[in-house]
């Protein structure tokens, strides 16, 4: 794919980890898994949206982005609920096309997460998705906000240093499996008979 160039392959234990250092720790992302969600902890609430996706069946490989500002604005918004419930169309709209909603966009400039988040962008950091083989783009699974931060300061005008190390953990949805992702939007991420 354009502006990505093979790292390394890898696992899901590895991905795991990444985003596990990325986001369990955060008070308000256990907030939401335990509060929200109902799950017990940060790790259960992931592991089962991994297990729904079939993501240690997969193989995965890390790329690096060598232009994020090209590269994520065009990434697909993953089938999460919270985002999804933004868009007229599920499951097929990017983050640049999130953010040409005026009311999304209104919404993302204000928001303090991803404002800190153009200001301060990580120096090093992985987003996690799938290339979707039916229509050859990606999905994000992981990395929304700092998605919306990209697209945003796009949108705005301003330029992601060039320098920032930006990859990305993909795997394939072979032909047939985009259904995934209308059967994960579905169901939710809630534990299950909560």
């Amino acid at each position: 794919m354009e502006d990505l160039i093979f790292v390394k392959n890898t696992t899901w234990p590895e991905v795991f980890e990444g985003w596990r250092g990325r986001e369990a720790n955060d008070p308000g992302w256990i907030n939401c898994a335990v509060n929200i969600k109902g799950w017990p902890d940060w790790e259960s609430w992931r592991r089962y949206t991994a297990a729904r996706f079939g993501a240690e069946r997969r193989e995965w490989k890390i790329y690096r982005i060598t232009d994020a500002n090209k590269v994520v604005p065009a990434i697909l918004v993953g089938p999460y609920t919270g985002w999804q419930n933004r868009l007229p169309v599920k499951n097929a709209l990017s983050f640049a096309g999130m953010l040409a909603i005026p009311k999304n966009y209104e919404e993302f400039r204000k928001n303090d997460k991803v404002l800190g988040m153009i200001k301060n962008f990580p120096a090093s950091t992985q987003f996690i998705g799938a290339i979707r083989l039916d229509n050859n783009k990606i999905v994000c699974l992981e990395g929304h906000h700092r998605a919306v931060a990209i697209a945003l300061a796009v949108k705005n005008g301003q330029q992601l240093k060039s320098s920032n190390d930006i990859t990305i953990a993909l795997c394939e949805l072979a032909l047939g499996e985009e259904k995934l992702l209308d059967e994960m939007l579905a169901k939710g991420s809630q534990r299950p008979n909560q």
